[in-house]
């Protein structure tokens, strides 16, 4: 079996788009030296380049300009158990993620500005930003923009697609009821400090 077979996959542009406006924050993943560095980092999506940006303290700052790097965009994960069904299962894992492959470069300071007003108009409908808002003449310092050319795209959404209709929507609600149980946990273990 080849990993991941064809009926886990979805390589469609359009799909996949509209999961990473969905789920816009990606494990940024490079190596320098023989040492790998991740970051987690919101990307927005501006025709074949992926727009972002990263702290100026971030270690993976320091090489992060004209390097390789992968994107992991995550939806969620959930174990599926096969006490769930009537069929004789194995246990495994079902997934949705979206890795992107490509070749990091900064970007001048009034391509950031016009980022940060363009994803935040993007992800909040209740607060305009403005480029000449103070404040972004004061976060311009610490942080610098970036954008991923993308060359590669894969997206891998195994959620029991190779079993019966009743099985893969069984797995379908499990997976939602996993995702919410895992937020109410993670909700309740937060305390402000």
């Amino acid at each position: 079996m080849s990993y991941l077979p064809d009926h886990f996959t979805n390589n469609s542009w359009d799909t996949l788009k509209r999961f990473i406006e969905q789920f816009p924050l990606a494990t940024l993943i490079t190596t320098y030296n023989s040492e790998l560095f991740t970051s987690h980092i919101p990307f927005i999506i501006e025709e074949d380049r992926l727009l972002g940006h990263i702290n100026k303290d971030n270690p993976q700052f320091q090489h992060l300009h004209l390097s390789k790097v992968e994107l992991v965009f995550h939806g969620g994960d959930s174990y599926i158990s096969p006490a769930a069904f009537d069929t004789d299962e194995l246990p495994t894992f079902n997934f949705a993620k979206v890795h992107i492959k490509g070749q990091a470069r900064f970007v001048d300071e009034n391509r950031l500005v016009s980022s940060l007003v363009e994803m935040t108009s993007r992800f909040d409908d209740a607060f305009e930003l403005t480029k000449d808002h103070p404040k972004i003449d004061q976060l311009k310092h610490f942080i610098q923009g970036l954008e991923v050319k993308i060359e590669d795209v894969n997206g891998r959404f195994k959620m029991s697609q190779d079993k019966s209709q009743h099985h893969f929507e069984k797995a379908k609600d499990l997976f939602s009821k996993t995702q919410k149980a895992r937020m109410n946990w993670l909700l309740n273990q937060l305390e402000k400090k």
